[in-house]
């Protein structure tokens, strides 16, 4: 900072606490004699933004300014009622004062949804549902600045999946009143697009509403209680949908024919290479398909039984249970096992839906991307031993 800086609104004294009203008619009113703020900021060789700041409140005034603007102003009645309220602190109390009034400012450029507002407003209730269960499902809250503790968040799709990115973005929009912008491609080259959410106040109300900071895998969470405690069906509805769509997949045979559908979720586990070799890996992908757990058994049991006592997924247990709500029972059940890079092994659950439970989902508007429509019509089309499924 210059120096003509440090003469302005970070000049090194005490500072004068002034309610914000009588701060404003100060600063005013000095104004008023040279014609506007900026003048007077000539006047007292200071940067115009400090007059600016001073004026809406947002910094505390130097001292030796609030005298400089008492003279100013010429009014024997302001300078009375400004000694008599003038309180004087410390540069670094000021610091704090003023880094307090810009979080509330930037706070205020957002729309923070109460727990009452949410438990007697439908569709707003509806709508932030779906944010908590997409950010929950294909996003993140992660910290953007640790030494100040200010959160943000992202989320991600596939490069198709541009119709669900802005299906997201209007629903930010409607509830927060903030736009994540057009699709970002990733830094590292992947076929996905990204948006992220620069607001520290949205990502604390995420995790407010139970989305955990960093890597989900590795947590247990659940569903926000006004979700799981609601009886209104729609908000059920809105909540899965996020599932269907970004954990999801259309499951067909060699033929085209519709399988079913199924919802997987990651879950990581405490079992590394010590306790299952890596020999019971099929295929390129580091998977270890369910069968070859059975040959296994770990601290005197089963694995099986072991990831189904010590490392469920809590989430994908709560989405089920809103899927038993609305009529719908998928059966969960383990699909794989995967090696991470860590070599720790991490256990890859699923909700298997039937194919008449997979048109209801299409039906209740649970599924909405496009290409996942699309392939369950046609593999609906396609026909089996002369009938067409």
């Amino acid at each position: 900072m210059g120096p003509r800086g440090t003469r302005g609104a970070y000049r090194k004294e005490e500072r004068a606490k002034l309610p914000p009203q009588l701060q404003k008619e100060l600063v005013e009113k000095a104004a008023a004699r040279h014609g506007n703020c900026q003048e007077l900021a000539k006047a007292l060789e200071i940067p115009k933004s400090s007059v600016h700041y001073y004026r809406i409140g947002r910094l505390t005034i130097p001292v030796s300014l609030v005298e400089s603007m008492l003279r100013e102003a010429a009014d024997p009645d302001l300078e009375r009622r400004v000694r008599g309220a003038i309180e004087t602190r410390d540069r670094t109390w000021a610091n704090y004062y003023s880094s307090g009034i810009m979080r509330e400012m930037y706070r205020q450029k957002v729309r923070l949804p109460t727990r009452d507002q949410l438990e007697k407003n439908d569709d707003l209730r509806r709508k932030a549902a779906a944010i908590v269960s997409y950010v929950m499902a294909e996003g993140s809250v992660w910290m953007q600045k640790e030494k100040w503790g200010e959160a943000s968040a992202n989320i991600t799709f596939a490069e198709h999946e541009t119709d669900l990115y802005e299906h997201f973005r209007g629903l930010v929009l409607d509830v927060f009143d903030y736009d994540i912008g057009p699709p970002q491609p990733p830094g590292n080259g992947a076929l996905a697009i990204r948006g992220f959410i620069y607001s520290r106040f949205v990502a604390e109300w995420l995790a407010d509403n139970c989305v955990p900071h960093g890597e989900k895998s590795a947590q247990s969470f659940g569903l926000p209680y006004w979700v799981k405690n609601s009886t209104d069906p729609g908000t059920w509805s809105s909540a899965l949908q996020p599932w269907c769509d970004g954990e999801g997949c259309v499951m067909v045979s060699r033929g085209g024919r519709l399988l079913g559908f199924v919802v997987v979720q990651s879950k990581h586990t405490d079992l590394d290479l010590d306790l299952l070799p890596a020999s019971i890996i099929n295929g390129p992908n580091r998977n270890a398909p369910v069968g070859a757990l059975r040959k296994h058994g770990v601290f005197g049991i089963p694995v099986a039984d072991y990831l189904k006592m010590c490392c469920r997924s809590q989430i994908l247990d709560e989405v089920q249970c809103l899927f038993n709500r609305i009529g719908v029972n998928p059966r969960k059940r383990i699909f794989s096992l995967h090696l991470k890079n860590d070599g720790f092994w991490s256990c890859i659950w699923g909700l298997h839906f039937t194919r008449e439970e997979t048109m209801i989902l299409l039906q209740q508007g649970l599924v909405i991307q496009s290409r996942k429509i699309r392939r369950i019509e046609a593999s609906m089309a396609v026909k089996n031993n002369g009938i067409f499924i």
